[in-house]
């Protein structure tokens, strides 16, 4: 499927793809919104929140021209290409499918959905009607993690056989992120309930986004053995086997709440070379270092990958 631009009848060139931003918390006010601004050829021209007055301060922060309460009535009534579906874990599916059916282009927030049958329908709607479906894994924008692909895919690491991944959250996660977050626009109204606990909660939200690097770095995966330990109701660990289908191996430890600073990465061994990537804390918008090592070069190095932001 190809997406469409939309034409400038009297010039021939193609006219900015119009987004709406549906669910207007904190990670739609801290990346989403500042990025759609920064974006060329687009225009953000509307926010849609059910907290009308979320919704109208942030169009007044963000001078974003209209707001909705009603996420149908913003398609009845705005101009709009596609959305970015911002909401809760839990409405990710009712939200996209909406948009889909009104002919709108989705990208939304991971996780996409709550169940399989969920991501399911969502693809099955978005095919049904002709509209582009994008899920927000923004580490396959990190330059570092692009360039250690990209040593993949030319054959200087040789063939990979290990592929390590890991997200420990920091106890201090709050002092990482309450600068950012203190001057947000927040809503009055008691949110959706939870339907995970603290842990899903924590494997949804972030140890997601490494699922997906097992796949987009090493390949399909064949078969995961998961390995769970609770210690209270705050600290636990989960450490998983991965047997990809080219027969190589990986693993995966998604840790919480662990006593140091926060800790995220990636590391990748092959015949000719290894690589691992230290990801930086995303809202701190930094490079993340790469150290490296070619057998040809009998060396380790370290790589300085000039940062580019993974948002826009």
């Amino acid at each position: 499927m190809i997406l469409k631009l939309p034409v400038n009848t009297k010039t021939g060139g193609f006219l900015p793809v119009k987004l709406a931003v549906v669910g207007s918390g904190g990670i739609a006010q801290l990346v989403h919104i500042p990025a759609a601004l920064r974006t060329k050829g687009a225009e953000l021209v509307a926010v849609c929140d059910i907290d009308e007055v979320v919704a109208s301060k942030v169009a007044d922060k963000f001078k974003i021209p209209e707001y909705y309460t009603d996420a149908q009535q913003m398609y009845d009534s705005a101009d709009i290409d596609a959305i970015l579906n911002l909401t809760y874990h839990t409405q990710h599916s009712e939200a996209t499918i909406q948009a889909a059916k009104n002919g709108k282009h989705v990208m939304v927030e991971k996780p996409m959905g709550m169940t399989v049958t969920e991501c399911e329908e969502m693809i099955s709607a978005c095919k049904k009607a002709g509209v582009w479906l994008m899920l927000a894994f923004m580490k396959r924008f990190d330059p570092s993690l692009q360039w250690v692909k990209q040593n993949i895919e030319n054959g200087k690491l040789g063939r990979i056989f290990v592929v390590n991944s890991w997200y420990c959250d920091s106890m201090h996660h709050m002092d990482y992120v309450w600068g950012f977050v203190s001057g947000f626009i927040k809503s009055e109204k008691p949110g959706p309930p939870m339907q995970v606990d603290f842990h899903k909660e924590i494997l949804l939200g972030h140890g997601v986004h490494h699922m997906d690097l097992l796949h987009w770095i090493g390949g399909p995966v064949k078969n995961m053995t998961t390995r769970y330990t609770e210690f209270d109701r705050r600290s636990f660990v989960s450490n998983s086997i991965v047997e990809y289908e080219n027969g190589s191996a990986g693993t995966f430890q998604l840790a919480g709440v662990i006593s140091r600073d926060w800790t995220e990465g990636l590391q990748v061994h092959g015949t000719a070379g290894s690589a691992e990537a230290d990801i930086n804390f995303p809202y701190f918008r930094k490079p993340s270092p790469v150290s490296i090592y070619f057998k040809e070069e009998g060396a380790y190095a370290k790589k300085a990958i000039p940062y580019r932001d993974q948002y826009l």
